[in-house]
């Protein structure tokens, strides 16, 4: 009787590990709970930023001082770095230099607010223009357990942590759903901050829109970090308990 119950606990246990090694790599396991997502605010901008200044105008040939040639070719690849060639980078002092206005102070602006400050100053000397700001080298880096790690720049500024992990490819079986960390520059300190993707809190978050720069690590799960060790996997761990079962079954014969 005494080692039936060893292998009926053994057969609990196996089920035990199992179950609990799938939940974990579950994504939004209490969407019923979702009631709000964080609004998205416009990048602020930081120094090594680099501008792509639009200027348009009723009269096109009034705002061509504004803008510079970028050729014909309208591939993705080629249009950013055409547009990181022919844009205003932002240096140390945080300013950028425009045409007729000259320097103009940018470091801390929103992309939005860079919009309305330039076309007040260009009210005196064009009328209906529209300005648009676009940071065309944002950028964030992927580490770890995901499947295609390494950085990836973007023309959009809308990115939100999910979409970034589409781009990677997704997180490998071996990630931690639990913990994936995220680091920050907001232009004074680092921050890092630690998500469950299996929640949907982070959606509420102010990590839910990622910001130029931003670093994403994913750890290796549980499962990954026991493998290195006397177990090599689930399916091990529960041979090893069906031959130790056995083996004190064959004993006590």
């Amino acid at each position: 009787m005494c080692f039936r119950n060893i292998i009926f606990l053994s057969a609990i246990v196996c089920t035990f590990f199992s179950c609990g090694t799938k939940k974990n790599t579950y994504y939004l396991q209490n969407l019923e709970d979702i009631s709000d997502q964080y609004a998205f605010n416009n990048i602020i901008i930081q120094r090594g930023d680099i501008l792509d200044i639009k200027i348009s105008s009723l009269d096109p040939e009034s705002v061509l001082i504004f803008q510079p040639q970028r050729g014909n070719n309208q591939t993705n690849n080629f249009r950013t770095e055409n547009l990181q060639i022919s844009g205003y980078f932002v240096g140390d002092n945080g300013v950028i230099e425009l045409p007729i206005l000259g320097n103009v102070e940018v470091l801390g602006e929103t992309t939005q607010n860079l919009s309305k400050k330039i076309n007040q100053l260009l009210l005196p000397y064009f009328k209906n223009i529209s300005v648009k700001v676009t940071v065309v080298n944002f950028k964030f880096t992927l580490l770890g357990e995901v499947n295609r790690p390494g950085t990836y720049s973007f023309l959009e500024e809308r990115i939100s942590l999910p979409q970034a992990l589409g781009y990677a490819g997704d997180l490998t079986i071996n990630g931690d759903r639990k913990n994936v960390i995220l680091l920050r520059d907001d232009g004074k300190k680092k921050i890092s901050y630690s998500l469950d993707l299996t929640d949907t809190e982070f959606m509420k978050s102010e990590v839910y829109y990622l910001k130029q720069n931003d670093i994403i690590y994913v750890k290796q799960n549980l499962a990954k970090v026991k493998s290195s060790g006397l177990f090599t996997s689930i399916s091990s761990f529960s041979a090893a308990l069906s031959f130790i079962s056995s083996l004190l079954v064959l004993l006590s014969i």
